[in-house]
């Protein structure tokens, strides 16, 4: 079994909608580290919502491209769009339709191919309800263990179906892009989807745990509501101007 870089497990947890009125409206904080190795990258990350946009903060910054690197990403599924914070006062607006032209050039940039078209995931043989329970910051949570490519390994995945989040345009930038993209370790639906959420992720060799993402507060309240606003004095730039930066820097 391939682990999941962060990179590509941030964008998974982070990658249905819900009834307005159940929405979850606060902030998860994660921590992601492999607990047997006291030396490896340990990376914290919070997930701020309201029903309208997600905010993802991370103490890693994310390489979307060569060159290009996001410390943060706000979604506004109110304006169809995604901001990628690259600095404290810009960053780039890439609006939903515009995402696979992104792509494209990030495939280009990085000599890149995409992926072929994925097979459906084999739910009934890969995925398997445990019956265990466990509370977390007060929340029910039941296991769902996905079998990995030898019989010592899986991934545990802990959801509650007490939170509830609109990923808007999230998953559908998911199924338009990343699923080409990343690799299918993890089918997308069993951490993001309408009906849970997940709190803990656990992922085995044997009787090793070799990665742990594990959500240590969960805030409804006290939690900072502006993260998910644009500053007025915040510099937006457009894909036109990193496409012809690109361009430049290629003559």
């Amino acid at each position: 079994m391939k682990i999941l870089t962060i990179p590509a497990l941030i964008f998974a947890l982070i990658f249905s909608f819900g009834s307005d009125r159940n929405l979850f409206e606060g902030e998860i904080s994660y921590l992601i580290h492999n607990p047997e190795s006291p030396l490896s990258e340990t990376t914290s990350m919070s997930l701020t919502f309201n029903n309208n946009r997600i905010f993802v903060d991370s103490n890693v910054s994310m390489n979307v491209m060569a060159g290009l690197s996001a410390r943060g990403v706000l979604v506004r599924n109110d304006l169809q769009d995604f901001i990628l914070i690259t600095d404290e006062k810009e960053g780039l607006k890439v609006a939903k339709t515009e995402l696979e032209s992104l792509v494209t050039l990030m495939n280009r940039m990085q000599g890149r191919q995409e992926v072929a078209e994925r097979k459906p995931f084999p739910w009934d043989e890969k995925v398997t309800e445990t019956g265990q329970t466990r509370q977390i910051h007060g929340y029910t949570t039941h296991e769902f263990r996905l079998k990995g490519d030898t019989d010592d390994e899986y991934i545990s995945v802990w959801l509650t179906d007490g939170i509830k989040v609109n990923w808007g345009v999230l998953l559908d930038a998911w199924y338009s892009t990343g699923t080409l993209q990343f690799d299918h370790e993890i089918p997308v639906e069993m951490v993001m989807n309408s009906n849970s959420f997940p709190l803990l992720i656990e992922v085995f060799r044997g009787d090793t745990k070799v990665m742990k993402a594990e959500a240590l507060s969960v805030k409804r309240s006290g939690f900072d509501r502006s993260k998910t606003s644009v500053p007025s004095d915040f510099k937006l730039l457009g894909l036109a101007d990193l496409m012809m930066n690109f361009f430049r820097q290629q003559r």
